[in-house]
């Protein structure tokens, strides 16, 4: 939570420097407060900085869908594209038809009878949250028991299906996507086992897994692997229908066969946030990225009148 708001003060003192006059407004007030709140200011647009609303990350689509039908243009993604990237097996789905490679899956809403229909080692992810939320080290599994141990904890923890997904074993890379286009391939990489990008490596300052995992912009990869992975990208951010800025994330085996984990709208842009280093990488100033996406909002004005 105070990562968004220290996100959401930079933004703010960055579009003052720019020129413009802004206010801050918080969701988790209520519905009825935040919708006065808005009706009083009568804004020209809203730079959407919400990740969910009251704890649920599902509020993060609800509440661009309040945005469009009070038509009032906003930053980033609109409520399906945000709704599709959540619920993982959707866009897995909507990989999988547009042939665009992706670990083969299965959901649980509850614990099964026999074993899953995949290949050990398996990962779990909750079906519909991001920002690693539920991930740790132990939701990979190498066996049954494993699995049932790890799955049966998820189910009781969160109350919601949980995602299992086959564990592809090796490099682990994300590319960052601004109005369309990607700027470059980023390397993560791991000094810790199982080499994923848990909730403590993601949030956790100063653990091992937040140390243990760090962003290279010079992998050593083919010309070709690059150009897949980019290609890719871009194919993903048309599937979902993303705009703006988002960002998608891959593995690669030991044969170097590329799969599209899945789809990140609105990622997080804060101080030393993985976006932020692709910026940084691509000589994309904040001042500029900042400045674009308000271009793009007050496009969609236009076309909104």
């Amino acid at each position: 939570m105070h990562g968004v708001v220290d996100s959401a003060v930079e933004v703010k003192n960055t579009l003052a420097a720019l020129g413009h006059r802004v206010g801050l407004l918080q969701v988790d007030a209520g519905v009825r407060p935040f919708v006065e709140a808005l009706e009083a200011l009568g804004p020209d647009l809203v730079f959407n900085m919400c990740e969910a609303y009251r704890e649920s990350s599902a509020g993060e689509y609800h509440v661009a869908g309040l945005l469009e039908l009070l038509e009032i243009p906003y930053t980033g993604s609109g409520p399906l594209a945000l709704a599709v990237a959540l619920d993982k097996p959707l866009s897995k789905e909507i990989f999988a038809a547009r042939g665009i490679p992706t670990p083969r899956f299965v959901v649980y809403r509850g614990m099964p009878e026999g074993v899953p229909p995949l290949e050990y080692p398996l990962m779990l992810k909750l079906a519909g949250e991001d920002a690693s939320v539920g991930i740790t080290s132990d939701n990979v599994v190498g066996d049954e028991s494993s699995f049932r141990k790890r799955l049966q904890e998820l189910l009781l923890e969160y109350h919601a299906p949980v995602l299992v997904e086959e564990y592809i074993e090796g490099r682990e890379f994300t590319i960052a996507m601004f109005d369309g286009r990607p700027l470059l391939v980023e390397e993560i990489e791991f000094d810790v086992e199982p080499r994923i990008v848990g909730f403590r490596a993601k949030w956790d300052s100063g653990s091992a897994e937040y140390d243990g995992t760090n962003p290279s912009f010079a992998p050593v990869i083919t010309d070709g692997q690059r150009e897949q992975m980019m290609t890719l990208a871009v194919r993903v951010w048309e599937s979902i229908g993303m705009r703006d800025y988002a960002r998608v994330d891959f593995r690669m085996d030991a044969n170097g066969r590329i799969y599209v984990l899945e789809a990140n709208p609105n990622p997080d842009i804060s101080v030393g946030s993985g976006y932020r280093l692709s910026l940084d990488a691509a000589n994309i100033s904040y001042g500029d990225f900042v400045s674009r996406l308000v271009e793009n909002a007050f496009g969609r004005r236009q076309v909104m009148k």
